[in-house]
Protein backbone atom coordinates (compact mmCIF):
# COMPACT_ATOMS: atom_id res chain seq x y z
CA UNK A 1 0.00 0.00 0.00
CA UNK A 2 3.08 2.47 0.20
CA UNK A 3 6.07 2.22 -2.11
CA UNK A 4 4.98 -0.36 -4.50
CA UNK A 5 7.59 -2.82 -3.27
CA UNK A 6 6.31 -6.50 -3.48
CA UNK A 7 9.05 -8.63 -1.40
CA UNK A 8 11.71 -6.36 -2.65
CA UNK A 9 13.82 -3.17 -0.72
CA UNK A 10 12.65 -4.73 2.68
CA UNK A 11 9.19 -3.32 2.32
CA UNK A 12 7.00 -6.24 2.25
CA UNK A 13 3.81 -4.72 1.62
CA UNK A 14 2.04 -6.86 -0.76
CA UNK A 15 -1.71 -5.16 -0.87
CA UNK A 16 -1.38 -2.27 -3.27
CA UNK A 17 -4.66 0.24 -1.97
CA UNK A 18 -3.90 3.82 -2.37
CA UNK A 19 -0.01 4.64 -4.19
CA UNK A 20 0.94 1.49 -4.39
CA UNK A 21 -0.69 -0.03 -7.56
CA UNK A 22 1.19 -0.96 -10.45
CA UNK A 23 0.54 -0.74 -14.25
CA UNK A 24 1.21 -4.23 -15.52
CA UNK A 25 1.25 -2.60 -19.61
CA UNK A 26 5.09 -1.51 -18.86
CA UNK A 27 7.98 -2.72 -17.44
CA UNK A 28 10.21 -0.45 -15.80
CA UNK A 29 13.82 -0.99 -15.37
CA UNK A 30 17.09 -2.26 -17.42
CA UNK A 31 16.64 -5.77 -18.68
CA UNK A 32 18.55 -8.85 -16.26
CA UNK A 33 20.64 -11.13 -17.90
CA UNK A 34 22.28 -14.18 -16.41
CA UNK A 35 25.82 -14.02 -17.57
CA UNK A 36 27.94 -17.13 -18.60
CA UNK A 37 30.50 -18.54 -16.20
CA UNK A 38 32.78 -20.00 -18.50
CA UNK A 39 32.58 -16.91 -21.07
CA UNK A 40 31.52 -13.98 -19.57
CA UNK A 41 30.68 -10.83 -21.58
CA UNK A 42 32.67 -8.87 -19.31
CA UNK A 43 35.87 -10.09 -20.74
CA UNK A 44 34.95 -7.75 -23.73
CA UNK A 45 36.21 -4.40 -22.98
CA UNK A 46 33.85 -1.28 -23.58
CA UNK A 47 34.37 2.16 -23.16
CA UNK A 48 32.91 3.78 -20.81
CA UNK A 49 30.07 6.13 -21.28
CA UNK A 50 31.01 8.28 -18.36
CA UNK A 51 28.37 11.31 -19.62
CA UNK A 52 25.49 8.62 -19.11
CA UNK A 53 23.00 10.44 -17.21
CA UNK A 54 20.16 8.69 -15.23
CA UNK A 55 16.81 10.01 -17.03
CA UNK A 56 13.94 11.30 -15.92
CA UNK A 57 11.79 8.49 -17.25
CA UNK A 58 13.68 5.85 -14.95
CA UNK A 59 12.91 7.16 -11.99
CA UNK A 60 10.35 4.82 -9.59
CA UNK A 61 7.00 6.90 -9.87
CA UNK A 62 5.93 5.43 -6.73
CA UNK A 63 9.19 6.15 -5.02
CA UNK A 64 9.24 10.16 -7.13
CA UNK A 65 5.90 10.63 -5.76
CA UNK A 66 6.87 10.18 -2.21
CA UNK A 67 9.02 14.45 -2.86
CA UNK A 68 5.67 15.47 -2.94
CA UNK A 69 4.74 14.83 0.65
CA UNK A 70 6.53 18.16 2.29
CA UNK A 71 5.05 20.27 -0.19
CA UNK A 72 1.10 18.85 0.23
CA UNK A 73 1.66 18.98 3.96
CA UNK A 74 2.66 22.85 4.22
CA UNK A 75 0.04 23.70 1.27
CA UNK A 76 -2.58 26.09 2.57
CA UNK A 77 -5.76 27.43 1.40
CA UNK A 78 -6.32 30.62 2.88
CA UNK A 79 -4.22 30.47 6.70
CA UNK A 80 -5.37 26.72 6.80
CA UNK A 81 -3.71 23.55 5.72
CA UNK A 82 -5.87 20.63 4.60
CA UNK A 83 -6.03 18.53 7.53
CA UNK A 84 -7.03 22.04 9.38
CA UNK A 85 -9.77 22.64 6.83
CA UNK A 86 -10.95 19.63 6.24
CA UNK A 87 -14.27 18.56 8.83
CA UNK A 88 -15.97 15.40 9.21
CA UNK A 89 -19.50 14.72 10.36
CA UNK A 90 -19.67 12.29 13.13
CA UNK A 91 -19.87 9.02 12.26
CA UNK A 92 -23.67 7.64 12.13
CA UNK A 93 -24.55 5.25 15.30
CA UNK A 94 -24.39 1.53 14.12
CA UNK A 95 -28.21 0.53 13.88
CA UNK A 96 -29.60 -2.87 12.73
CA UNK A 97 -31.41 -1.39 9.48
CA UNK A 98 -27.31 -0.49 8.87
CA UNK A 99 -27.21 -3.95 9.12
CA UNK A 100 -29.98 -5.30 7.27
CA UNK A 101 -28.95 -2.92 4.29
CA UNK A 102 -25.74 -4.14 4.03
CA UNK A 103 -26.87 -8.14 4.33
CA UNK A 104 -29.69 -7.54 1.65
CA UNK A 105 -26.74 -6.05 -0.88
CA UNK A 106 -24.51 -8.84 0.05
CA UNK A 107 -27.63 -11.37 -1.12
CA UNK A 108 -29.05 -9.15 -4.18
CA UNK A 109 -25.84 -7.53 -5.41
CA UNK A 110 -22.45 -8.96 -4.75
CA UNK A 111 -22.91 -12.07 -7.04
CA UNK A 112 -22.97 -9.63 -9.39
CA UNK A 113 -20.58 -7.08 -8.43
CA UNK A 114 -17.87 -9.69 -7.00
CA UNK A 115 -15.58 -9.72 -10.23
CA UNK A 116 -15.52 -6.04 -10.08
CA UNK A 117 -15.08 -5.98 -6.38
CA UNK A 118 -12.14 -8.31 -6.50
CA UNK A 119 -10.27 -6.43 -9.48
CA UNK A 120 -10.65 -3.33 -7.27
CA UNK A 121 -9.57 -4.59 -4.32
CA UNK A 122 -5.57 -4.68 -5.64
CA UNK A 123 -3.94 -2.02 -7.76
CA UNK A 124 -7.72 -0.29 -8.61
CA UNK A 125 -6.59 2.68 -9.82
CA UNK A 126 -5.67 0.42 -12.60
CA UNK A 127 -9.39 1.07 -13.63
CA UNK A 128 -8.69 5.08 -14.22
CA UNK A 129 -5.97 4.16 -16.98
CA UNK A 130 -8.53 1.62 -18.79
CA UNK A 131 -10.83 4.21 -18.71
CA UNK A 132 -8.88 6.69 -20.66
CA UNK A 133 -6.71 3.52 -22.54
CA UNK A 134 -3.56 5.10 -21.48
CA UNK A 135 -0.44 3.32 -19.80
CA UNK A 136 2.46 4.51 -18.32
CA UNK A 137 4.62 3.94 -21.20
CA UNK A 138 1.87 5.85 -23.76
CA UNK A 139 0.91 8.70 -21.13
CA UNK A 140 4.01 9.04 -18.48
CA UNK A 141 3.15 11.91 -17.40
CA UNK A 142 -0.46 11.60 -16.25
CA UNK A 143 0.71 8.58 -14.75
CA UNK A 144 3.00 9.70 -12.58
CA UNK A 145 0.34 12.78 -11.47
CA UNK A 146 -1.91 9.94 -10.61
CA UNK A 147 0.75 8.83 -8.36
CA UNK A 148 1.05 12.34 -6.84
CA UNK A 149 -2.71 12.27 -5.95
CA UNK A 150 -2.44 8.67 -4.75
CA UNK A 151 0.12 9.52 -2.12
CA UNK A 152 -1.41 12.44 -1.05
CA UNK A 153 -5.11 10.47 -0.86
CA UNK A 154 -3.62 7.71 1.43
CA UNK A 155 -1.79 10.44 3.46
CA UNK A 156 -4.99 11.67 3.97
CA UNK A 157 -6.93 9.34 4.36
CA UNK A 158 -5.22 7.68 7.42
CA UNK A 159 -4.85 10.78 9.25
CA UNK A 160 -8.58 11.09 8.56
CA UNK A 161 -9.33 7.97 9.50
CA UNK A 162 -7.26 8.54 13.09
CA UNK A 163 -10.09 10.57 13.89
CA UNK A 164 -11.93 7.65 14.62
CA UNK A 165 -9.49 5.16 14.93
CA UNK A 166 -12.04 2.74 16.83
CA UNK A 167 -14.39 3.55 13.80
CA UNK A 168 -15.43 -0.53 12.94
CA UNK A 169 -15.93 -1.94 10.11
CA UNK A 170 -19.34 -3.80 9.15
CA UNK A 171 -18.35 -7.06 9.50
CA UNK A 172 -16.51 -6.65 12.88
CA UNK A 173 -20.28 -5.88 13.88
CA UNK A 174 -22.19 -9.03 11.80
CA UNK A 175 -19.40 -11.55 10.95
CA UNK A 176 -22.64 -12.95 8.51
CA UNK A 177 -21.63 -10.26 5.98
CA UNK A 178 -18.34 -12.49 4.96
CA UNK A 179 -16.49 -9.93 3.30
CA UNK A 180 -15.23 -11.86 -0.07
CA UNK A 181 -11.82 -9.81 0.55
CA UNK A 182 -9.74 -9.25 3.12
CA UNK A 183 -10.84 -7.02 5.80
CA UNK A 184 -7.92 -3.81 5.63
CA UNK A 185 -6.06 -3.22 8.79
CA UNK A 186 -7.30 0.50 9.79
CA UNK A 187 -10.64 1.76 10.88
CA UNK A 188 -14.14 2.17 8.20
CA UNK A 189 -14.29 5.80 8.49
CA UNK A 190 -13.79 7.52 5.62
CA UNK A 191 -13.94 4.95 3.15
CA UNK A 192 -10.22 4.74 1.73
CA UNK A 193 -10.87 3.76 -2.02
CA UNK A 194 -13.91 6.41 -1.98
CA UNK A 195 -11.50 9.11 -1.13
CA UNK A 196 -8.88 8.25 -3.52
CA UNK A 197 -11.02 7.29 -6.04
CA UNK A 198 -12.40 11.24 -5.99
CA UNK A 199 -9.58 12.74 -5.16
CA UNK A 200 -8.08 10.74 -8.67
CA UNK A 201 -11.09 11.65 -10.53
CA UNK A 202 -11.00 15.33 -9.78
CA UNK A 203 -7.21 15.42 -10.63
CA UNK A 204 -7.81 14.02 -14.25
CA UNK A 205 -10.80 15.78 -14.70
CA UNK A 206 -8.28 18.96 -14.94
CA UNK A 207 -6.40 17.05 -17.73
CA UNK A 208 -8.68 15.60 -19.75
CA UNK A 209 -12.41 17.73 -18.81
CA UNK A 210 -14.14 15.86 -21.49
CA UNK A 211 -14.20 12.52 -19.29
CA UNK A 212 -15.09 14.70 -15.98
CA UNK A 213 -18.67 12.81 -15.61
CA UNK A 214 -16.96 9.58 -16.25
CA UNK A 215 -14.93 9.91 -13.70
CA UNK A 216 -16.76 10.78 -11.41
CA UNK A 217 -19.17 7.92 -12.15
CA UNK A 218 -16.46 5.88 -11.84
CA UNK A 219 -15.17 6.95 -8.54
CA UNK A 220 -18.67 6.36 -7.02
CA UNK A 221 -18.70 2.59 -8.58
CA UNK A 222 -15.61 1.82 -6.79
CA UNK A 223 -16.85 3.17 -3.77
CA UNK A 224 -20.07 1.48 -3.53
CA UNK A 225 -18.60 -1.99 -4.59
CA UNK A 226 -16.70 -1.74 -1.20
CA UNK A 227 -20.20 -1.20 0.53
CA UNK A 228 -21.49 -4.53 -1.30
CA UNK A 229 -18.68 -6.49 -0.18
CA UNK A 230 -19.31 -5.44 3.44
CA UNK A 231 -16.30 -3.48 3.71
CA UNK A 232 -18.04 -0.41 4.69
CA UNK A 233 -21.28 1.69 5.47
CA UNK A 234 -22.83 3.75 3.06
CA UNK A 235 -21.93 7.13 4.69
CA UNK A 236 -18.22 5.81 5.05
CA UNK A 237 -18.01 5.98 1.37
CA UNK A 238 -20.50 9.56 0.94
CA UNK A 239 -17.88 11.35 3.00
CA UNK A 240 -14.97 9.84 0.99
CA UNK A 241 -16.12 11.23 -1.67
CA UNK A 242 -16.69 14.18 -0.79
CA UNK A 243 -12.76 14.63 1.08
CA UNK A 244 -11.50 13.58 -2.25
CA UNK A 245 -12.89 16.40 -3.80
CA UNK A 246 -11.83 18.61 -1.15
CA UNK A 247 -8.51 17.70 -1.14
CA UNK A 248 -8.09 19.11 -4.57
CA UNK A 249 -7.76 23.04 -3.90
CA UNK A 250 -4.42 21.84 -1.39
CA UNK A 251 -2.53 19.46 -3.88
CA UNK A 252 -2.91 22.59 -6.50
CA UNK A 253 -0.90 24.49 -4.43
CA UNK A 254 1.96 22.43 -4.80
CA UNK A 255 4.51 23.58 -7.18
CA UNK A 256 5.61 19.50 -8.32
CA UNK A 257 1.96 18.99 -8.84
CA UNK A 258 1.56 22.16 -10.99
CA UNK A 259 4.21 21.34 -13.13
CA UNK A 260 3.22 17.52 -13.56
CA UNK A 261 -0.52 18.90 -14.44
CA UNK A 262 1.12 20.87 -16.94
CA UNK A 263 3.38 17.89 -18.60
CA UNK A 264 0.21 16.12 -18.60
CA UNK A 265 -2.34 18.31 -19.87
CA UNK A 266 0.41 18.23 -22.90
CA UNK A 267 0.05 14.91 -23.16
CA UNK A 268 -3.39 15.36 -24.75
CA UNK A 269 -2.79 18.52 -26.59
Amino acid sequence: MGGNWFDALGGNWTGPMGGNWTDGAASPGSPVFAMRADHPLAEIPVPGDFTATFRASEWDPDLFALTIMPQFMKAKVGTKTWDAAITLPAPDPITQPMIDDLLILAITERPDALPEILQQNQNFQICWLQLLNISRTSHPQTYRLMKLVARCGELAMIILKLRNPTRPRPSQVCPMLYPPVPVPGHASYPAGHALIGSFTSACLAEVVPAHAKALETLAARVGFNRVIAGLHFRQDVDVGLQVGQQLMPFIKQCQLYKDTLAAAQAEWA
